[in-house]
């Protein structure tokens, strides 16, 4: 799924900073998050709101892809596919750097 982006804002460091709080409470986890936004939407393009939004991996732009989560029974952030990594992940062309969690794909291009 191709989540959108905003004409000219970069969401990366909200990626990082979701993604280096996997484990932690959601609430304090959105609460901080959504302090430093004018608009708390971006979070939601990674984090499922939804057992049905689940996803293993969420692309954010044409290269940009990163670790889908979701909020487990405990209230903590979780990765949807924790065994999922860089490795697994197959570029789409090949002129453009993919990355995966702000990883380079390591996989080459095989073309279709």
């Amino acid at each position: 799924m191709h989540a959108g982006k905003r004409r000219g804002r970069d969401y990366t460091p909200l990626f990082r900073f979701l993604l280096s709080r996997v484990g932690k409470d959601w609430t304090q986890v959105h609460s901080e998050a959504v302090s430093r936004l004018d608009d708390e939407a971006p979070i939601f393009w990674l984090v499922a709101r939804s057992e049905a939004e689940k996803q293993s991996s969420v692309r954010v732009d044409e290269n940009s892809h990163y670790s889908g989560l979701y909020v487990d029974d405990d209230n903590r952030l979780a990765i949807v596919d924790p065994t999922l990594s860089v490795e697994q992940m197959e570029p789409s062309c090949s002129c453009c750097t993919h990355t995966f969690n702000g990883i380079p794909f390591t996989r080459p291009f095989r073309g279709r």
